[in-house]
C-alpha cells in the first residue's frame, strides 16, 4: 500500500510517543482516523468537540504531546476554547483538521456557494486558530506535507504550545514521501544564559531570605530533576504556582507551600528579599503582588529573563537551568527546614465544603510504580476544576511528582472532567476530578467516554446547587446572611447526578452528605477498576477553608 499524507502525520506523531488520537470524526477528516491502525495509535471518539480538545490537552500535559481532529468549522470553532487554554498554559496539542479542497474554494470565490460548515471565509478556521496557536498553516498539496507537518509538530514540542494544521481533504490518501531524519525538538541557547545565571546565583547568595518559585514551564520542558538539583545545591526555600503543583515532590526540604495570591501567600514568600520565579505564567491575581515587589523579583519564562527592574533579555530555559545548577554547585548549600505534612482531621459530622478537602487529602496515596494507571489502587492524579474550592484543592497534600493537573490560569469551568479523559490515557496515575456542580454541567457527557473506553477516573462533584464561585465574587455577603437569597442567575437546575451517570454507562455512583460516607465512597472507588461518580452534598452557604 502507498505511504500517504495521513500516514506521514501519524508516523511523525508516533515517533514522539503519541499513541492516542482524540476527536469527533467528520467527512473532511475521516481518512486520518482510518489510518491510525498502521501506526499503533488508537482513536478515542469523545461526546463533543470541546471535550475532544480538553482531552487532547489533558493527554499533552501528562504525556508530552497530544493530537486532536474534529470537523472543520462547527468542530474546530466549538473546540477553540480548549485550545486557547492549552495556548495560555503551554500545552502542546497538534490540531489536525480536514479542510476544503480546491473545488470548494473555487465555488466559494466564483459562485458564492459555501462548502460544508463554512462561514463564507475561505480561511475562516485558519485565521481563528492563528489567535490561539504557535503555528497555523494549510497544506494544499501532498508535497507540502513533509515541511508543514514537521514544522507544526516541532513547534508544538519546542514552544510547548498548540499548533494547527489544515489538510486539503482531497489529499489525505495521496502518496507522500515518508519522514526522513528526526525533528528539532529543543531550542538553541541564546548565549546570554551563563552570564544571567551567574548574576542570579550571586543575587541569591547575597539575599538573606531568598525563595524560589517553580512555574509550569518546569514541568512542560521536563526540567523537574534539574530544578530539584538546583534547590538542593542552593539550600533554598521554594514554592510553586498552582499549575506547577506537584511538578516536584512537596515532601522535599525547603517546601513552604503553594503561592497563589491572594488566597495562598506563604510567609516565606511574603518575607523574602528575593523571589526567583522560574517558568511561571502569571494569571491576573498575581498583578498586585508583582507590581509591588518588582525590585525583589527575578523572572524567567517564555524565553525571556527579567532581573528586578531591568529590561527583558532573551534566554533559553533549558540552557539557563543548566547554567544555574552549575553555578549553584560552586558553594555549599544553606540549611533549610524539612517540609511539613500536616495530618488531616478525622471524619465527623455532616459534610461541609472544607471537609471535602480534608477527606480527599486523607485519601491521597503515594505513587506506586507497580500500579498500572487504569488499575485499582493506582495513585491519584488530582484534577480540580475552576470552582469555589480551587484554592483548597491547590493546598491538598499531593504525594510525589506529577500528581496534579490544573487549568488555573485560563480558568474555564468544565476543563477538569474532560481533561481527565486525556489524562487517563497519558498519565501513570488515576484521575481524581474535583469540581463544582456548575462546572460538571458543562462537560458531564465525558462520563460516557470513561464508560465507553473503560477508563477508571473518579469524578467528585460538590453539589451545592449554585455557581458558588460566581456568587462569592459578585456578593460574598450571601454566605454570611442566612436570610439572603443567591443571585437568581447563579442558581442551577438540580440534576439527579447518579441517574445521569447510570444513563451514560457509569454504574459506580455514590451520593454522600457526611464526612464518613465520603471516606467510604473514596475508599470503595479506589478499590474498584471502574469509573465512578461521587456526589458530595453540601449546604449552599458552606465555604472551603481557603478562598480565591
Amino acid at each position: 500500500m502507498p505511504f500517504t499524507v495521513a500516514d506521514y502525520i501519524l508516523k511523525r506523531l508516533s515517533q514522539h510517543q503519541v499513541d492516542t488520537l482524540f476527536g469527533v470524526p467528520a467527512a473532511y477528516g475521516a481518512p486520518l482516523f482510518d489510518a491510525v491502525g498502521a501506526h499503533d495509535i488508537k482513536p478515542v471518539v469523545t461526546t463533543t468537540d470541546l471535550e475532544a480538545g480538553y482531552a487532547a490537552d489533558g493527554y499533552a500535559r501528562t504525556k508530552g504531546l497530544g493530537v486532536v481532529s474534529v470537523a472543520n468549522g462547527v468542530g474546530v470553532l466549538s473546540m477553540i476554547n480548549a485550545i486557547a487554554g492549552a495556548f495560555v498554559e503551554r500545552s502542546p496539542v497538534v490540531v489536525v483538521n480536514g479542510g476544503p479542497n480546491a473545488a470548494n474554494l473555487t465555488n466559494l470565490k466564483e459562485l458564492d456557494v459555501l462548502f460544508s460548515h463554512s462561514t463564507g471565509e475561505p480561511d475562516g478556521d485558519l485565521n481563528a486558530y492563528r489567535l490561539v496557536t504557535a503555528s497555523a498553516a494549510r497544506a494544499e498539496r501532498a508535497t507540502d506535507i513533509p515541511a508543514l507537518a514537521d514544522h507544526a509538530i516541532s513547534t508544538a514540542i519546542r514552544k510547548k504550545r498548540p499548533v494547527y494544521l489544515e489538510i486539503n481533504r482531497a489529499i489525505w490518501t495521496a502518496e507522500c514521501t515518508p519522514p526522513a531524519g528526526s525533528l528539532p525538538v529543543t531550542n538553541p541557547a541564546v548565549g546570554t544564559e551563563q552570564q544571567l545565571a551567574t548574576t542570579i546565583i550571586e543575587l541569591i547568595r547575597a539575599a538573606t531570605k531568598p525563595v524560589l518559585l517553580v512555574g509550569l514551564e518546569i514541568q512542560r520542558y521536563g526540567l523537574a530533576d534539574m530544578m530539584a538539583d538546583l534547590i538542593a545545591k542552593l539550600g533554598i526555600r521554594w514554592s510553586a504556582q498552582v499549575p506547577a503543583k506537584s511538578a516536584l515532590s512537596e515532601e522535599g526540604d525547603g517546601w513552604v507551600g503553594i503561592f497563589a495570591p491572594p488566597s495562598s501567600l506563604p510567609t516565606a514568600v511574603q518575607e523574602a528579599d528575593l523571589i526567583v520565579m522560574l517558568g511561571c505564567v502569571f494569571p491576573s491575581s498575581y498583578a498586585s503582588f508583582i507590581r509591588n515587589r518588582t525590585n525583589d523579583i527575578v523572572t524567567a519564562y517564555d524565553g525571556k529573563v527579567k532581573i528586578k527592574n531591568g529590561t527583558k533579555q532573551d534566554a533559553d530555559i533549558l540552557a539557563l537551568m543548566t547554567a544555574l545548577v552549575a553555578e549553584a554547585a560552586k558553594q555549599a548549600p544553606r540549611p533549610v527546614p524539612a517540609a511539613v505534612d500536616p495530618a488531616p482531621p478525622p471524619a465527623s459530622g455532616p459534610l461541609t465544603y472544607a471537609q471535602v478537602f480534608d477527606r480527599v487529602g486523607a485519601a491521597l496515596n503515594a505513587p506506586n510504580p507497580l500500579n498500572a494507571p487504569n488499575a485499582p489502587n493506582a495513585s491519584w492524579l488530582v484534577i480540580p476544576d475552576t470552582f469555589l474550592g480551587g484554592a483548597s484543592a491547590a493546598n491538598l497534600p499531593v504525594k510525589g511528582r506529577d500528581g496534579y493537573l490544573s487549568g488555573a490560569v485560563w480558568a474555564s469551568i468544565g476543563h477538569s472532567v474532560a481533561a481527565a479523559v486525556g489524562a487517563s490515557f497519558g498519565s501513570k496515575r488515576r484521575p481524581l476530578v474535583i469540581c463544582g456542580d456548575g462546572g460538571f454541567h458543562t462537560t458531564a457527557q465525558a462520563l460516557s467516554t470513561f464508560a465507553h473506553y473503560c477508563r477508571n477516573a473518579v469524578v467528585l462533584v460538590i453539589d451545592n446547587g449554585i455557581y458558588g464561585l460566581e456568587q462569592y465574587i459578585i456578593d460574598s455577603g450571601y454566605y454570611d446572611d442566612p436570610d439572603a437569597a443567591p443571585k437568581p442567575y447563579v442558581v442551577l437546575n438540580p440534576w439527579d447526578f447518579t441517574k445521569f451517570a447510570h444513563g451514560v454507562g457509569v454504574r459506580s455512583t455514590y451520593s454522600v452528605d457526611t464526612a464518613a460516607e465520603l471516606d467510604r465512597a473514596l475508599e470503595e472507588a479506589k478499590d474498584s477498576a471502574a469509573p465512578a461518580l461521587i456526589v458530595a452534598k453540601v449546604s449552599p452557604r458552606s465555604l472551603p477553608a481557603q478562598l480565591p
